[in-house]
């Protein structure tokens, strides 16, 4: 696939993930007559938010992919670790050392700053960090 057609997918799986489950609400009123009245409003107003919903919506899905690969990145700390052990004799401690660094120290404050971030995610700020 392509790059765009990933994301574009990973949104749409996401967006399925976290609504289909939940399913539809379903719209009660007292009688015909005030459903009828409230219908046009509440459809206008669903109109209105429905940008700020997709905006809302697709800015979680960012949010959740950062602190997905931030919490896959933490497993470079025993790739490090092995490879400080065993690949040492190999010329791989260097890179042990680089690996324990970004799996033991980098990736967990970046898991903690985009857990804190996520609210702000989702009311659509875009913070690249």
């Amino acid at each position: 696939m392509q790059m765009l057609g990933m994301k574009k997918f990973i949104m749409i799986l996401l967006v399925a993930v976290l609504v289909l489950p939940f399913g539809a609400m379903k719209a009660r009123a007292i009688d015909p007559i005030t459903l009828m009245i409230l219908a046009p409003v509440a459809v206008k107003a669903a109109e209105i938010a429905k940008p700020y919903i997709i905006k809302s919506v697709i800015g979680t899905g960012r949010g959740l992919i950062k602190i997905s690969r931030d919490a896959f990145h933490i497993l470079y700390l025993p790739l490090g670790l092995l490879e400080m052990t065993i690949g040492a004799p190999f010329k791989r401690f260097r890179t042990g050392v680089k690996h324990v660094i970004r799996g033991g120290v980098i990736a967990p404050i970046r898991l903690i700053l985009h857990s804190l971030l996520l609210p702000a995610y989702m009311i659509g700020a875009d913070i690249n960090i």
